[in-house]
């Protein structure tokens, strides 16, 4: 499986089956990175799947058209973590994303989302699915990426980087099963289409 970004996969590798893609992000970078993903599982004839606030729901029904969109409080509720669990292990569908970190993390101690977020993964694992899960990086402490990083098989940083007299938005693989970290590389947004460009040092 691959991204919608122009050279990145290059430096990321083929995404196989039974992986989970953390992406740490600033603002809607991260879901525009996961969209381009899910929208190339689609081409390749897989049904998706997005836990996503409600917000965001008909965005994502533009976007991915007859992809299975669940809310809060519909299939699952924020507050009672095991029905997020077993929404996952009922999913028909194996490649999807999960945008719903934010809220749980006001509502439940990072050490209960943490464990969901292990279930998850076996569950993902088990299928032999792929799932990235979106986490602003501002918003949360460094302890609590490090405790997410060291569960998912893949970490994505996207980030503002000072370079000179302006600001640069960059990207790096921070994590990979096969390969070293990497430097950042620009991240480069024309409208609706993101590329890289070249590395930051």
């Amino acid at each position: 499986m691959k991204f919608d970004v122009e050279k990145f996969n290059e430096i990321i590798g083929e995404v196989g089956k039974g992986r989970v893609i953390l992406i740490e992000s600033i603002g809607d970078l991260g879901l525009r990175l996961a969209l381009g993903f899910l929208k190339n599982a689609i081409r390749e004839g897989y049904d998706v799947y997005a836990l996503v606030p409600k917000r965001l729901k008909n965005y994502l029904k533009r976007e991915l058209g007859d992809a299975n969109i669940l809310i809060p409080n519909r299939e699952y509720t924020l507050h009672e973590l095991f029905t997020i669990s077993l929404v996952m292990r009922r999913m028909e569908e194996k490649i999807g994303l999960i945008d719903i970190l934010q809220p749980l993390l006001i509502i439940h101690s990072p050490e209960k989302i943490y464990q969901l977020f292990q279930e998850i993964c076996d569950v993902v694992r088990d299928k032999e699915g792929i799932l990235l899960v979106i986490i602003d990086k501002k918003i949360v402490s460094s302890r609590i990426l490090a405790m997410f990083e060291g569960e998912a098989d893949y970490v994505i940083e996207i980030e503002e980087i000072v370079d000179g007299l302006r600001i640069r938005r960059g990207i790096r693989v921070k994590k990979s099963p096969e390969n070293l970290p990497t430097n950042f590389y620009e991240l480069i947004i024309n409208g609706k289409f993101m590329k890289l460009g070249d590395r930051i040092d």
